[in-house]
């Protein structure tokens, strides 16, 4: 084989990397919920889906897959990065999932457990940002830079208002789901 088709090929499995672990970690998710007898979207967390039972495998085996299956995809964002914020945008993705692997790692009760979960959210929406600023001449950028605003701002919204006495699983599920949709939908290396 020439190198440029293991070039091209090797290009191809970053960019399918991604989109990847976003289903991976976005679907051991849902299916620890459905598996859940305690689970409940109002009052719990997800990492509350970590800690006991049949989900704890589940659910922290997702995350940290879901980091090893994506970790592919951060290279595709390098290796494309026109300039500085390409750059910034590639590692931030990195560190995002480094951060959810943390949490799958550390579940909830452990020490290291939530400075990897504020990381994860925090990354996360910064990724989110950095590729809406870098490309807010297109549209997919716009849609980022909104999506990375809208990420943090479920918060106050969900905490103050929403359910002021509930769980964060819903906040946290809305940050996980757009920054799964950055990957698959807006990203500047989707497939």
């Amino acid at each position: 084989l020439s190198e440029a088709y293991r070039s091209r090929s090797r290009r191809r499995f970053a960019r399918l990397s991604g989109p990847a672990a976003a289903v991976v970690t976005i679907g051991s998710i849902l299916l620890a919920t459905a598996l859940s007898g305690t689970f409940d979207w109002w009052t719990s967390a997800l990492s509350d889906l970590g800690t006991v039972g049949a989900t704890a495998w589940l659910f922290n085996g997702g995350l940290v897959l879901g980091c090893l299956a994506g970790l592919p995809y951060g290279w595709a964002l390098w290796s494309a990065a026109a300039d500085g914020l390409g750059g910034i945008r590639a590692s931030a993705y990195v560190l995002t999932l480094l951060s959810m692997a943390g949490v799958g790692l550390f579940p909830a009760g452990k020490a290291l457990h939530f400075p990897f979960a504020i990381s994860f959210f925090l990354f996360g929406a910064f990724t989110l940002v950095v590729d809406g600023v870098a490309r807010f001449r297109l549209q997919t950028g716009k849609l980022s830079l909104l999506a990375g605003v809208a990420s943090p701002a479920v918060w106050p919204l969900w905490l103050r208002w929403l359910a002021p006495d509930g769980g964060i699983a819903v906040p946290e599920f809305v940050g996980a789901v757009l920054f799964a949709l950055w990957i698959t939908g807006l990203s500047p290396e989707r497939p």
